[in-house]
């Protein structure tokens, strides 16, 4: 119950785009239609429906207020609604076909040159220079960092923050997500 409808509204405040989505698609820029500048003219339609739902409930209102492409309608749709890839899994030989496609794949130099330029650009500041020199040694902003030359020593059953290993039992491991990590590279 996370999917909902919206609607793209002209300035006349009739709809020129109806579609269904989940989380932060409303506002997407990767939209083929355009979105409004104004938020006023951004609407939800139905808000907590089933992905079902949803593709039924946009399949409607496209049916409703019709196509301009096909002479029927106002809206910009180029469907007639209800498709997408919500749930879509793709398969490992996917995958793999997708990852061999874009291999090898090389830019172009103005593209290149384009990316180079824009890095130029940015500056960081004597801040910023100042967080990241004092992080690599160990402090946050000219504060000590009470961590600083500690090992994360673990047993399996309880967490030990110390600088020396507690006892032979203990395995160093790691903080975070490389826990998990280092368990399943030394049980391979």
């Amino acid at each position: 119950m996370e999917y909902y409808t919206y609607a793209y509204l002209r300035e006349d405040g009739t709809p020129y785009y109806i579609g269904k989505g989940k989380a932060g698609r409303i506002t997407n820029s990767l939209h083929r239609i355009a979105i409004p500048k104004e938020t006023e003219r951004i609407i939800y339609l139905k808000k907590n429906l089933t992905d079902e739902e949803a593709r039924k409930h946009e399949i409607y209102m496209i049916a409703i207020l019709g196509r301009k492409d096909l002479g029927t309608g106002i809206l910009r749709n180029m469907t007639d609604g209800g498709e997408g890839c919500a749930g879509r899994r793709l398969s490992d030989e996917t995958k793999k076909k997708l990852s061999d496609a874009h291999k090898g794949r090389k830019k172009s130099t103005e593209h290149r040159k384009a990316l180079s330029e824009a890095a130029k650009k940015r500056k960081a500041s004597d801040k910023w220079r100042e967080c990241v020199s004092a992080a690599k040694k160990g402090r946050f902003t000219g504060n000590e960092n009470h961590n600083y030359g500690r090992k994360w020593w673990n047993d399996g059953v309880k967490n030990i923050m110390s600088k020396e290993c507690p006892g032979e039992n203990f395995s160093l491991g790691r903080i975070g997500n490389n826990m998990g990590r280092r368990k399943k590279m030394n049980n391979k």
